[in-house]
């Protein structure tokens, strides 16, 4: 008898648990969005465009099936809050959506430009309050600006309006993406001016509701956008330049630090290339698996790699990642865990055989997933305290938002 209540007991105690476990993810999940060429557009009659393809990419890899709704930003977001959609795209972060919804990792960026068709508008500052600025309604530049308080004199509902609005004089400038205006102004003559605002990046907003529902979507959703996402904007020269002048500055200001140079004097046992490559195979195999090896291990435990968390988190969040490599291309220090161990295989570490102290290898834009955040990865070579001998390679991975953020209110 007394068995018996025990096991009543533990059943009755076992209810609130059962009743508590998350439900079963949706046969379908339902995401809307805005059509916004290159991002969202339909060609022959099909919706495509670069974010579809991310978001179609992603769903494919968690083997989800998902529908996409063609409607207005505004109308998407009006859905998702009102249950009638599990999330929408292409979104920049807004603190008005996140009320409701939460943001996914960024599956591509945009980078914003003001247009103007007099050059000298664009030497003025936007929030000031003079000049006459227009706007798309329902554009996440446009829930930007609003954000900041900046003034929107006129708004329409697509960016060829706001280029006519320009020739007439109606306005003096306006906010939009880069790649947005390729498609859009492609034909306008004479071009307009453009300069650089900011990058803005995009993800999917999801549901609270949904995600408090099914806990661990959202994070299984992000772990496939870096096999998913594209590439960015390839950087113009005034940018690279920038990114080479903060390289060196940084490189002076702590990249030669004795512990990097020490780590890199210290002696090792030389690997042949058979075991470099199984070496790295263990290593990338780890890594997919959210492990690391016992070499993995003892790098991170270094102290030259503490003093690179160090570097990491001071400047936050402006590198991604911080590593040093030996000369065959051998990871010998790190800030966080890298995708791979060796190096030296790959064309950016080969380039920087032939440059002089201060200069770097450029990489393109490319999305990071363990900081969720679109790099930039810079590669120069790291000499000894003479600068005689070459040691090895200092790679910084540059959040290209942060470096790049526009001052403003």
């Amino acid at each position: 008898m007394l068995k018996t209540l025990a096991i009543g007991l533990g059943c009755l105690l076992a209810l609130p648990a059962l009743a508590a476990a998350p439900a079963a993810v949706p046969t379908n999940i339902r995401l809307d969005t805005s059509q916004e060429p290159p991002y969202q557009m339909l060609v022959d009659g099909q919706l495509g465009g670069l974010a579809v393809e991310v978001v179609d990419c992603i769903f494919e890899r968690l083997q989800q099936p998902h529908s996409i709704e063609l409607t207005s930003l505004n109308r998407a977001r009006l859905n998702v809050r009102q249950q009638l959609a599990e999330g929408f795209f292409s979104a920049a972060p807004d603190p008005q959506s996140d009320a409701y919804a939460e943001l996914s990792a960024p599956l591509l960026i945009e980078k914003w430009y003001w247009y103007a068709r007099d050059a000298q508008v664009l030497n003025r500052q936007p929030w000031e309050g003079e000049l006459r600025i227009g706007g798309v309604l329902g554009s996440n530049s446009l829930a930007w600006l609003e954000m900041r308080g900046i003034k929107v004199t006129q708004t329409v509902s697509r960016h060829e309006q706001l280029v006519k609005l320009l020739e007439r004089g109606r306005i003096d400038l306006f906010l939009a993406d880069q790649q947005v205006m390729r498609s859009v102004a492609a034909d306008v003559q004479p071009p307009l001016h453009q300069r650089f605002a900011r990058y803005t990046p995009l993800g999917v907003y999801f549901a609270r509701e949904f995600l408090d529902q099914h806990p661990g979507f959202l994070k299984a959703f992000n772990r496939q956008v870096q096999d998913c996402a594209k590439p960015g904007a390839p950087l113009e020269e005034p940018e690279q330049r920038l990114l080479r002048q903060l390289a060196a500055h940084h490189l002076q200001r702590w990249g030669k630090h004795q512990l990097l140079l020490a780590a890199l004097q210290e002696p090792r046992p030389a690997l042949e290339q058979d075991s470099i490559i199984a070496l790295d195979r263990q290593w990338v195999a780890a890594r997919e698996q959210g492990q690391s090896t016992l070499l993995g291990e003892r790098i991170a435990s270094h102290p030259a790699s503490a003093y690179l968390r160090q570097v990491q988190q001071r400047y936050a969040p402006l590198f991604g990642e911080i590593f040093i490599a030996d000369e065959q291309g051998l990871v010998v220090a790190m800030s966080q865990p890298t995708s791979d161990y060796w190096q030296g295989d790959e064309a950016k570490f080969l380039q920087t055989r032939g440059l002089a102290e201060g200069e770097a290898v450029i990489e393109a834009l490319s999305y990071d997933a363990s900081s969720q955040s679109f790099l930039v990865q810079l590669h120069l070579p790291l000499f000894d305290a003479g600068g005689r001998t070459r040691l090895g390679t200092l790679t910084i991975g540059m959040n290209i938002e942060a470096v790049f953020a526009q001052s403003g209110p």
